[in-house]
């Protein structure tokens, strides 16, 4: 498989390319996690499971949204409609990424994967118009990132935050199906109920100085939309059936 690379954008060199008009819901369609920064927890909690995992690499937490219990699907997509009230902002922003400048250091700017397949030179929605300036889609698509390089610092900070009190909880998640047969999700994590309970009251304190109170209630919250993604998964027949899905515990690892 041919390796994807982020390159720059420029109204010089993509001054004639256009989204295609599938690209985007497309791509929602087969997103069965997707990423959320810490201030969109409180809101993509009114809609999908929440959970965090850790990157094994570089130890850096990420929080994301669950769409299905299986990978390539997102079960809120039907008839090329994502019907949600909440879009993630990584979902907003696509098919636009946040890459490093590759001249200027500690500076970013936007990138796009060219070969992708998102886009066309003769049908969609224009990059940039006639003058070569950014279209009101792709300045939309580039203020969202603008922002998100903050919120990623904000969303390490919670992180780390909540590793050093102890607060993540690491489940499996065990898919029961009709036929017999059952599925295991790993490598998720939530909120350990319990030990948040018994934070000192110091230590709630500083959660709450933080700003933080709210989208650890919506971690919690948001387990409840489990039930939700079991009915939409079992309103299409020719879908393996789910009896139940049961988070465990997983007493023999260590919360980080």
């Amino acid at each position: 498989m041919k390796k994807l690379t982020l390159v720059e954008l420029s109204n010089k060199a993509h001054k004639d390319l256009k989204i295609k008009n599938s690209a985007v819901m497309n791509h929602i369609a087969k997103q069965h996690l997707m990423n959320l920064r810490a201030t969109e927890l409180g809101q993509a909690a009114n809609c999908f499971p929440i959970f965090a995992t850790k990157n094994s690499h570089n130890d850096f937490w990420t929080f994301s949204a669950m769409t299905s219990f299986v990978p390539n699907e997102n079960l809120y997509v039907k008839d090329d409609k994502f019907d949600v009230i909440y879009r993630p902002t990584s979902i907003q922003a696509y098919p636009f990424y946040l890459m490093k400048a590759p001249v200027e250091d500690n500076a970013y700017t936007i990138g796009i994967l060219e070969d992708q397949g998102d886009f066309s030179k003769t049908t969609g929605e224009a990059l940039f118009d006639e003058e070569g300036k950014p279209t009101e889609g792709t300045k939309r698509r580039a203020q969202l990132l603008d922002a998100d390089v903050q919120k990623d610092l904000q969303t390490v900070q919670f992180s780390k935050t909540l590793e050093d009190l102890g607060l993540f909880k690491p489940l499996v998640m065990n898919v029961q199906l009709l036929d017999g047969d059952s599925r295991k999700i790993r490598g998720l994590h939530t909120i350990d109920e319990d030990r948040f309970q018994n934070l000192s009251i110091e230590e709630l304190d500083g959660l709450r100085k933080q700003g933080y109170l709210m989208p650890i209630h919506a971690m919690l919250i948001s387990l409840l939309q489990v039930n939700k993604l079991i009915m939409l998964n079992n309103e299409d027949l020719d879908r393996a059936q789910i009896i139940e899905v049961k988070m465990e515990v997983l007493k023999d690892e260590a919360s980080s």
